[in-house]
């Protein structure tokens, strides 16, 4: 098969594009990639659409296919910017927009290589649910992913089962209990993810950062495991009435369904009962220290309970209001519950986000507030990863670097499927000045969690930025950029990767849309951003700045 984009003769057996004096070879998996954004030409390609086709459905690491896409547009002379052969269409995927001719000649002959077209979809197969109210549709794809190669650490757990918990259908008539069935999927997927024989993919991390969960997302998620929990919640007044099914991704059948009708003051059994039965179903044995954490409980205050979910649910908005309402929740949580761990570490949570974005909250000094209210949490329940986790990014803004890696190990000793803790890790490495580490563990994050969202993202760009590999960084500030708009470290980091390439343009540009999420970013806000070790790093990312018009 041979053709031509715009000027470039594409000779796919010999993986090779030629355009005047310029002869090329491509590795083989950007030679495929090129090949079927030819095939699709004019077409938006999803990234989930080129893993499954271009990579036969195999679970990536994130940069594997902007590594590719980077490829392809440095040989072909291309500007991401000002494409004129890729395109990146935020938020949807990848456009080849050259011309392409699929009547090349080959070998002093002529060979017509018709368009095929886009390859078809995936058969789907959509499962409903029988039980009374269960309105949860759950569309498997037939092809289960392979598993990505875990690191051999043995607490990264690669061989166990995968189960991803969708999040609960809030089927009450007011749409202000979202929060509540929210707080009802995590907390599943908090107890189940204590099991060494299950590896939990949680898409609550997507809930965390944009707060909400659409269809896409629930489709990609769906191709990451071989379990689907999925189900809805109604709440009306003191009654409750959960349904929830087990469904196997391989072979498209109910495992195990039940609906419950229970006071809301049995909103604990109801979890309790839930995870039993998935341990039941699944046949994984637990040992004796597993069964003492599952059946232990983070409050057994309703009213409490039903605080901190409402707490939860603003504090993951990021902004000054929310923050101080969170606060107000999670203060009378404790009020109702003083030995309410969960309570105190996001509380302690809420105290470093007003240190960090300048919020008006008026504490006097923030971090030694987060710090005293981490090792509370600490001191109630040590053996939470939450609370450890609170610690670590504490000790991480006031730079006790060492303190926070001993404190984020403790979460994953008690976690050790716990996909934010190596999040956390890696910045922790990438900010004292081990690039290299930090690269590590973002890779180890997003493999134990494959539906990560863009602030792993915005990591690894990191992880690229300190490795002095600004192209690879800027590609992927780019991607989580187009993920989460709003991500204020990604817009700052691509703004100084680009500043740094020389391509003052672009980050003019990328200036520019830091303002409009951050009309009063200064200078000042980046070591409160970016706990960063060395000097001389923060003053190198102060003067990109300065360059791409920044003050």
């Amino acid at each position: 098969m041979n053709f031509h984009v715009a000027d470039w003769y594409v000779d796919v057996d010999s993986n090779r594009i030629q355009s005047g004096q310029q002869d090329i070879k491509l590795e083989s998996r950007v030679m495929t990639l090129l090949v079927y954004l030819a095939k699709n030409q004019g077409t938006v390609v999803s990234r989930e659409q080129l893993e499954a086709d271009v990579w036969s459905g195999r679970v990536i690491s994130y940069d594997a296919l902007t590594s590719c896409i980077t490829r392809l547009r440095k040989v072909l002379g291309d500007d991401s910017r000002k494409p004129v052969y890729i395109e990146t269409v935020p938020k949807k995927g990848y456009r080849l927009i050259a011309p392409v001719n699929w009547n090349s000649s080959v070998n002093n002959g002529t060979e017509n290589v018709k368009e095929t077209g886009r390859k078809p979809p995936l058969p789907v197969m959509v499962l409903i649910a029988s039980a009374l109210l269960l309105l949860v549709a759950v569309t498997a794809i037939v092809l289960v992913p392979s598993q990505t190669n875990i690191s051999n650490d043995p607490a990264v757990l690669s061989q166990a089962p995968s189960i991803i918990v969708l999040p609960f259908e809030n089927l009450s008539n007011d749409d202000d209990q979202d929060y509540f069935s929210n707080g009802i999927t995590a907390d599943i997927s908090i107890a189940l993810s204590k099991l060494s024989g299950l590896r939990v993919i949680a898409p609550q991390s997507m809930l965390v950062e944009s707060g909400e969960y659409d269809d896409g997302k629930k489709l990609q998620s769906q191709q990451l495991a071989r379990y689907l929990l999925a189900g809805s919640v109604q709440r009306a007044a003191n009654k409750l009435r959960v349904n929830v099914m087990l469904v196997d991704n391989d072979t498209h059948h109910q495992l195990w369904a039940e609906s419950y009708d229970r006071e809301i003051t049995d909103v604990f059994d109801v979890q309790d009962e839930i995870t039993a039965s998935i341990v039941s179903t699944l046949e994984i044995k637990l040992t004796e220290k597993e069964k003492s954490r599952v059946a232990h409980r983070f409050t057994n205050s309703i009213e409490a309970y039903d605080q901190f979910l409402r707490a939860q649910a603003l504090y993951t908005q990021r902004t000054n209001n929310e923050n101080l309402l969170a606060r107000d929740h999670l203060r009378r949580a404790i009020q109702l519950d003083p030995n309410f761990a969960r309570a105190y570490s996001t509380l302690a949570l809420t105290y470093v986000d007003e240190y960090r974005y300048s919020w008006s909250g008026g504490t006097e000094n923030p971090l030694l507030q987060t710090l005293e209210l981490a090792e509370k949490a600490v001191a109630i329940d040590n053996n939470l990863p939450q609370a450890y986790w609170s610690l670590a990014y504490a000790q991480l803004h006031l730079r006790r670097y060492e303190q926070a890696i001993e404190s984020i190990n403790r979460s994953l000793q008690a976690r050790p499927s716990y996909a934010d803790g190596y999040a956390i890790l890696a910045l922790i490495h990438i900010y004292g000045g081990d690039a290299d580490q930090g690269m590590k563990m973002i890779r180890q994050a997003m493999r134990l969690n494959p539906d990560y969202p863009a602030r792993y993202i915005s990591v690894l760009g990191q992880a690229y930025y300190y490795q002095d590999d600004f192209e690879n960084a800027a590609a992927v500030f780019r991607d989580a950029v187009d993920k989460n708009f709003s991500l204020l470290t990604a817009h700052i980091m691509l703004t100084a990767a680009l500043s740094q390439l020389g391509q003052q343009d672009e980050a003019s540009w990328s200036a520019g849309q830091l303002r409009t999420i951050s009309p009063e970013f200064s200078m000042s806000d980046v070591a409160r951003v970016f706990p960063i070790e060395d000097k001389d790093d923060l003053q190198a990312i102060h003067e990109q700045l300065r360059q791409a018009g920044l003050d």
